[in-house]
């Protein structure tokens, strides 16, 4: 009867491995998944950027403001010094420095750092050249 208490012992302990191994190739997994989801919409998101930026530089293109002038017969000069005016710099209220910054780190776990070269980890594959 005493081996088989050592037994018991011995197969609970390694389940109990088992189990967090499992648990942590799962959990790599759903983050795996998250950094993939995530990176569709950064890409989404960058291509927008990049539309809207086009956009602009079409609508700021002088090409494209002399018609608009043309168009609409406005009839532009340049400020004499009597019509114009300057507006004093307003002291920033509200800046970087009034607000508290708060950081994460991502430092490891115990656990992670014991087990983590043991495992391997799941990394998403991207595209982005930048």
């Amino acid at each position: 009867m005493k081996g088989s208490g050592k037994i018991l012992i011995g197969i609970a302990s390694v389940t109990c491995l088992m189990l967090m191994y499992v648990h942590l190739q799962v959990a790599s997994v759903i983050v795996s998944f998250d950094l993939y989801e995530r990176s569709n919409v950064f890409a989404q998101k960058q291509e927008l950027l990049r539309r809207l930026q086009f956009n602009v530089d079409q609508l700021k293109a002088p090409r494209l403001l002399e018609e608009k002038v043309k168009k609409y017969q406005l009839s532009l000069a340049l400020p004499n010094k009597v019509e114009s005016c300057e507006v004093p710099m307003v002291p920033e209220l509200f800046g970087p420095s009034s607000r508290e910054t708060h950081t994460i780190s991502a430092t490891p776990s115990v656990f992670s750092r014991f087990f983590g070269h043991l495992i391997q980890t799941a990394q998403a594959k991207t595209d982005f050249s930048s």
